[in-house]
């Protein structure tokens, strides 16, 4: 568990930008590539409350704390300011990604940033984590779930418009909706 926690908190974890990298050399140091540079919003926030669920059984709040920071850093990085929504890919330098998908919103995106945050918010108290649930939340029962045929869609443009209508594939199967929603309910029954 050490290992992993200095590799994901230490190693792809930049302290400049406060956010971490998709990808780095063998070696741990930056790749100033297209690999090298990419972002992606979803798995770092997604780590980030499995290093939460570590940091309560490790008993070390400050893995939390720094955690959080992450998310939150995370966020105002990877937040669509103009449309909403969760950005797919990014690039650490502002440039233009690779991946030509990069501007979608995607459902696991989404439903992981709410697992982050209310995770976040029940460990740390941190107000911010409360406030970027909310509008989170919002975004995502609004873009995602669909209310007349139950389930969620996974894929919108940027504009937040529904860019497959299919609920079910390749990737879009049955986890991370349930998992996310039982995570975010467990954990909104400890702030009872």
């Amino acid at each position: 568990i050490e290992k992993v926690l200095h590799e994901v908190m230490e190693v792809f974890y930049q302290p400049d930008s406060g956010l971490i990298l998709e990808n780095v050399k063998s070696d741990g140091s930056f790749s100033d590539s297209f690999e090298g540079r990419l972002l992606n919003p979803g798995h770092a926030i997604e780590a980030m409350w499995f290093i939460m669920d570590l940091s309560v059984r490790l008993q070390k709040p400050e893995l939390a704390e720094k955690a959080v920071e992450i998310v939150l850093h995370t966020l105002e990085y990877g937040w669509d300011k103009e449309f909403d929504g969760i950005f797919y890919f990014l690039d650490i330098k502002g440039n233009p990604p690779q991946q030509l998908e990069w501007d979608q919103k995607l459902w696991w995106v989404h439903i992981e940033t709410l697992i982050s945050l209310i995770k976040g918010y029940a460990l740390t108290k941190n107000e911010k984590c409360l406030t970027w649930f909310e509008k989170v939340h919002d975004y995502t029962w609004s873009h995602f779930a669909d209310p007349e045929h139950g389930e969620w869609l996974g894929y919108l443009n940027r504009r937040g418009e529904v860019l497959l209508p299919l609920k079910g594939g390749k990737w879009k199967g049955c986890f991370h909706v349930p998992r996310g929603l039982y995570q975010v309910w467990k954990t909104l029954e400890t702030l009872k």
